[in-house]
């Protein structure tokens, strides 16, 4: 039994918890909760939340209306009201006295604070006309609930995405597309004299907004800003920079609808306000466009007619809109003298819609977003044909998407028009000519009429065809040369998927040129971080991802009438996703059409997933290609194993005694007389035992004919390992000449990059291919970690007379095609990522191709002229003991990112996952299922009913693992933004300490330099700072620093790009502040290192430095992932000042986890030779199988953080006179000094949940400013700090 660890806390600290929660619960008793059961209007954003953020409170609505209904407004103490949310409310015209007095009055909501500065304007006006009427009284509200739902689903219909249900019944939002009034308003601001559009010239009263000094508009104030009294001092007059929108971005107009609690619209009408971010438009006129829609509601709802619809079209109507542009004073668009507070309770009825419910979210919004005024930038704004080239955005929220995915009709018309026209000119241009006879020559080609056929008679359609038939390249521009050929209208716009990013890059390169234009016009690329097109591209190849995203906000890809996804028989998860997505789409639209390509030998698979769609077989090239196995290499090579050979089976793997266990008692009894020569010799050998099993008679009766010689080498070695000394002397025998096979290049597959790197070695050592006395080869790795110029060099044609060695993983087998392949060497293993649901363990391992997988390496050969691939298995295991398949990659690996991208679908949100996950193709175990909601349960990303929580959503949002993910979301939380992204970059990525083979120790010596708190996180930490410091030196000052400390320069590179991308996600999902791009951290602050400290500020690192609390935030992210260190008995050894207890050797440790019982700390980990832990727990991320179970970078944690942030619930109880606090039922234990101490950590626990919970909810709200949270979280670090 490990000794329980004590539960400390100081007197001091005792003294403050317990004040602080007193505090809390004090104010609890008296003014109420501090998050009590709130109305509709705690879910009303704040409306500082983007739109998607406000859904996941839907649920809760209609339980509180009751409650609130009767709750009167609680008021918390005075504090500041957010600037942002002031800018925000002034938005729908109000000024910005008014917003900033009602805002105080509703604590800060933004959505009550609306309704109620509606209800003023318009009761001013309308008073008389607002009355509920009888007609309204006797409405049922059902009645009333059923007829908008029926709006809305009409408005969604002719609206698409524009049409916003942000609250259920309750705010819908249209965005407008109002490009008349932004030319009126900019001509208006050019000549502001000019009065013929209706707007009055600007006027020369003094501003008094100037006066005060708060001028919203700066120099763009249409008032004079100038002081009578020049003796006055002034305060400091606001800059207008903050107001300045990006030249990209075009300004926002949306409606908003509002109907407050029991509101029986249409009977009654609607709240209902005017938001732009168009500076230039004045308040005034916001407030008149309002008020003229009220009153077409009111006239409305007395013939009980629905009238949002007929918003849009007076909205519309440019000359209804100029007239009321010309109104430009409105009383609430200016302050009121004396300033007033919101006027009590106007009556019953106001009470009735829902004002006096509202509620108040307990923090303020964050000053990072205080000068924020320009909306999310157009990335679509883009002139004609130009192509643009950037670090895209791997995630964007649907409110974002709308803006991103939607183009106006108009433009898309004369884009295409242009794109026929430029078309019919060059395809009558030699060049092109010449480029068409080409692409004529290709298998594929001989399909067209038959493909265009069946596409115009059917929705589906299931390529076969070998690689190399051109059907990736080909198929695509047929359908595209075809719709050219028709009216604009009809222009095909293309999506076609790719499973890796280099194939997507060089097969869009491969078809620009084929159409001699540059790539990104009408053909472009999109990979994560990459994107090259225009919005004249009609054809995209894109990752699988990449378009998995895009359905996020743009579920029907409008805009799309063709879908190709490639590669369809690897079946990685998210391509068997997207099928499952696409044949629920197709319904929705049957104007779509989708293209599945696959390789030969599983396409009927797909044709019956889609109801028995067509197939199309296309025949593979022409030049035969020599297929030989092991048995023939050995024999053609003359290979022979040398005594003491790494590749000689060991004696453990002896044949003769694993054969023995295999027979049965008759076939020993044979065996025996066979031996004493009372019988015939014959040896038969069952098919389904494997070579390495056999004896060499064994192996000489099953491969007859085969010499003796070549069979004892095979009877020795280890045919479970890559021999690279064979490889070796293949390539030598096809170096050399001495036979009749044509010159070309070779293509070698191996496992992966330690293989890769080991071949490539050995080689340089050999005098044939290291070119130091004459250039006879140049040898390529290919990777898919490489970069993308890294890996184009392998198209390169060498010299003549040079042959090219291109060593490559799996990534060569579907995604490229090289062209001038005559011999492949097929290593005949893969790694594969293998996992055990049971246990929770991945695992990298190496594993025989399938049958598909050697018939493609195969067709690699054989391009240009007659071909030659060597399998290096015998021929007996491709026929007997390979799979005809490989295992869909669904059924192999964790579920977790793909369980949340099915919840935040809208098409799946309702469904349970395995009512979804059992319509895939091949469906994976429920076993796996299981053991993902549990671990999605376990990060509190997943309810235990399948509803994803705000924590999910926002995860979902996260393409990384969920632990990292979350670790990411806390460390913006705590204020330790940087550390936290350092961390989830090398963990999305890899790690960025290398380990040359003949340098390990010096390269370990040198990672332990870095090692601070028993942590491999931290000592990364340690590392990338100390190359951030060296890069703002100089370039080789980064380079010495790497160099010196074995780190890859390149890895830290990458990993400064990724966590950028990730500020990207975190400021679209409302984390930091909002607008910081990736792209642009780079351009304006990255210079020497990655900027993300100049970008989020001071405030989101203010913790950066406090390595205990970076291991509270590793604990709350990686938790269960715990370890218990155990340690022997003590030993003593005697000094001259008595006995002194010694640290246990490093072996002596035990390491036990609670499901997986004993692991082992992995070699490469800082932890691996430590005799000491100060505390006996530590948290992981991954644990790995391979010879052992090995837990890979783990970083101690001690009491404090495993008790507040560990999952689970806190337990006290008395145990044997101690006071135990129990954690995940009692697996982890702690014994409290004292029971106050005991109850303080629990109760101190609860209200941390309550926040944090708060938090997630609300993105925008600042811990650290609200008085609640500021105070609890600094009670947390200082405990986590100090304790």
């Amino acid at each position: 039994m490990m000794p329980l660890q004590t539960l400390h806390m100081t007197s001091e600290n005792q003294r403050r918890v317990k004040e602080l929660l007193l505090q809390l619960q004090g104010q609890e008793l008296t003014d109420g909760p501090e998050m009590p059961v709130l109305g509709d209007d705690e879910f009303d954003e704040p409306d500082d939340l983007d739109d998607d953020q406000c859904w996941l409170h839907n649920q809760a609505v209609s339980k509180t209306h009751a409650n609130a209904s009767q709750a009167p407004v609680n008021h918390v103490p005075e504090t500041e009201v957010s600037s942002f949310a002031v800018h925000k409310l002034s938005r729908y015209g109000f000024d910005s006295e008014r917003c900033r007095a009602v805002l105080k009055s509703y604590n800060g909501n933004i959505g009550a604070s609306l309704e109620d500065l509606l209800l003023q304007c318009f009761s001013e006006k309308f008073a008389e006309r607002m009355q509920i009427t009888e007609s309204a009284a006797q409405a049922s509200t059902e009645d009333c609930l059923e007829q908008r739902r029926e709006e809305a689903f009409a408005l969604r219909s002719i609206c698409g995405d524009k049409f916003v249900e942000r609250i259920q019944n309750r705010v819908w939002t249209i965005t407008l597309d109002l490009a008349y009034l932004t030319e009126i308003l900019i001509k208006s601001k050019k000549r502001p004299s000019n009065t013929s559009n209706g707007l009055k010239p600007a006027s020369l009263e003094i501003c008094k907004h100037y006066l005060r000094g708060d001028c919203r508009f700066g120099s763009r104030c249409r008032l004079k800003h100038d002081n009578p009294n020049k003796q006055r001092t002034l305060p400091s007059i606001r800059d207008n920079s903050h107001l300045r929108l990006n030249s990209d971005s075009a300004p926002v107009y949306e409606l908003e609808v509002r109907f407050p609690e029991d509101n029986k619209y249409p009977y009654q009408p609607p709240l209902v306000a005017f938001y732009s971010t168009n500076e230039n438009l004045p308040l005034a006129c916001r407030l008149h466009i309002a008020e003229f829609l009220y009153e077409k509601a009111l006239i409305a709802s007395e013939s009980n007619e629905p009238v949002i619809y007929a918003f849009i079209t007076c909205l519309e109507d440019e000359a209804e809109v100029t007239k009321l542009l010309s109104k430009t004073s409105h009383k609430y668009s200016v302050p009121a003298l004396p300033l007033m507070m919101p006027p009590a309770r106007m009556s019953t009825d106001v009470d009735k819609q829902g004002l006096s419910n509202s509620s108040y979210v307990p923090c303020q919004t964050s000053e990072a977003t205080k000068d924020l005024v320009t909306e999310e930038d157009d990335d679509d704004d883009e002139e004609l044909q130009t192509v643009h080239v950037e670090t895209e955005s791997y995630v964007n929220l649907k409110k974002k998407l709308l803006r991103k995915y939607t183009t106006p009709a108009k433009s898309v018309s004369k884009e295409n028009l242009k794109i026929c026209k430029q078309f019919s000119i060059k395809k009558s241009s030699r060049h092109y000519q010449a480029m068409l006879q080409e692409r004529q020559k290709l298998p594929a080609w001989e399909k067209k009429e038959t493909i265009l056929r069946l596409l115009n008679q059917h929705q589906v359609l299931v390529v076969s065809g070998m690689t190399g038939c051109g059907k990736t390249t080909q198929i695509p521009q047929f359908i595209l040369d075809s719709s050219l050929e028709g009216p604009p209208s009809k222009l095909a716009n293309i999506i076609c998927t790719q499973p890796r990013r280099i194939s997507a890059i060089s097969v869009a390169e491969r078809v620009a040129k084929e159409r001699t234009e540059r790539v990104g016009v009408t053909v472009g690329y999109q990979i994560r971080l990459e994107s090259v097109m225009s919005p004249a591209t009609r054809l995209l190849y894109c990752t699988t991802g990449v378009l998995l995203r895009r359905l996020e906000g743009d579920l029907n890809l409008q805009g799309f009438t063709h879908i190709i996804i490639d590669e369809v028989h690897e079946r990685t998860e998210e391509s068997d996703f997207l099928l499952l997505v696409l044949k629920d789409l197709m319904l929705q639209r049957s104007d779509l059409r989708i293209i599945l390509m696959s390789a030969t030998l599983n396409a009927e698979l797909f044709s019956q997933y889609f109801n028995t769609c067509p197939v199309v077989n296309i025949p593979g090239r022409t030049f035969p290609v020599d297929q030989y196995f092991l048995e023939d290499a050995i024999a053609m090579t003359r290979y022979v194993l040398e005594h003491g050979s790494p590749y000689m089976r060991n004696a453990k793997q002896a044949p003769g005694k694993q054969a023995r266990h295999l027979r049965t008692a008759a076939e020993e009894v044979e065996e025996d007389l066979r031996r004493a020569g009372l019988a015939q010799s014959t040896v038969t050998v069952k098919d389904s035992v494997p070579d390495q099993q056999l004896t060499v008679q064994q192996l000489m009766a099953r491969y007859k004919g085969i010499r003796t010689s070549v069979l004892k080498t095979m009877a020795t070695m280890d045919l479970d390992k890559v021999n690279l000394e064979l490889i070796e002397a293949l390539l030598e025998w096809i170096v050399s000449g001495k036979h009749s096979y044509p010159p070309g290049a070779v293509l070698i597959f191996l496992p992966g990059l330690a293989e890769i790197k080991t071949l490539y070695k050995q080689l340089q050592s050999n005098s044939l291919f290291n070119n130091r006395h004459s250039k006879r080869c140049v040898v390529y790795p290919l990777h898919s970690s490489l970069s993308s110029e890294e890996q184009q060099a392998v198209f390169l044609k060498p010299p003549t007379g040079v042959t090219k060695i291109i060593i490559s993983t799996n990534i060569a087998e579907t995604s490229i095609t090289i062209d001038d392949i005559v011999y492949v060497i097929d290593s005949g293993k893969m790694k594969e990522k293998r996992y055990d649901p049971s246990k929770g363990m991945e695992s990298l391992e190496d594993i025989f191709v399938s049958k598909a997988n050697a018939l493609q390496r195969k067709g690699r050969a054989g391009r240009v002229a007659s071909g030659v691939c060597f399998h290096l298995f015998s021929s007996h295991h491709y026929n007997h003991h390979l799979l005809k398949q490989q295992l869909p990659e669904i059924q192999r690996v964790p579920l977790e990112q793909l369980c949340l991208r099915i919840k935040i679908l809208e098409m799946f949100s309702s469904h349970s996952l395995h009512s979804v996950l059992s319509r895939l193709i091949e469906p994976p175990t429920a076993e796996s299922l299981r053991a993902s909601k549990v671990r999605l349960q376990d990060v509190g990303a997943l309810t235990s009913d399948e509803k994803l929580t705000p924590l999910g959503y926002h995860l979902a949002s996260l393409p990384v693992d969920v632990r990292i993910g979350k670790l990411m979301l806390f460390g913006t939380i705590f204020r330790c933004l940087d550390p936290a992204l350092t961390i989830a970059a090398s963990r999305a990525y890899r790690s960025p300490f290398v380990s040359p083979w003949d340098k390990r120790e010096e390269a370990f010596k040198k990672k332990l330099e870095f090692a601070i708190g028993n942590s491999d996180y931290l000592a990364l930490l340690q590392a990338y700072k100390g190359w951030r410091l060296s890069s703002k030196e100089s370039s080789q000052a980064s380079y010495r620093f790497c160099r010196e400390n074995f780190l890859s320069e390149n890895i830290l590179q990458e990993m400064a790009s990724l966590k950028r991308q990730f500020t990207e996600l975190l400021s679209d999902i409302g984390f930091v502040k909002e607008g910081l791009r990736a792209w642009d951290i780079e351009r304006r602050w990255a210079q020497g290192g990655d900027g993300i400290l100049e970008a989020t500020g001071e405030e989101a690192n203010a913790n950066a430095e406090n390595v205990k609390l970076i291991s509270a935030m590793l604990c709350a992210a990686l938790y269960p992932n715990v370890v218990q260190v155990k340690t022997p008995e003590g030993k003593y050894q005697k000094t001259s000042t008595g006995a002194v207890k010694m640290n246990p050797k490093p072996g002596e440790l035990k390491f036990v986890t609670k499901k997986e019982g004993y692991v082992y700390i992995h070699p490469s980990s800082v932890n691996y030779q430590t005799r000491h832990f100060d505390s006996p727990y530590l948290v992981y991320h991954e644990m790995i199988k391979t010879s052992r179970v090995f837990i890979r970078d783990c970083s101690m944690v001690s009491v404090y953080p495993l008790i507040l942030f560990g999952g689970g619930h806190v337990n006290v109880q008395l145990q044997k006179g101690a006071f135990v606090v129990s954690l995940d039922d009692g697996w982890i234990r702690f014994v409290a000094t004292s029971y106050q101490v005991a109850e303080l950590v629990k109760e101190l626990r609860c209200e941390l949940d309550q926040l944090l919970q708060d938090k997630v909810k609300n993105p925008s709200m600042d811990l650290c400013t609200c008085p609640r949270g500021s105070r609890i979280i600094s009670m947390i670090v200082k405990l986590v700090t100090t304790q």
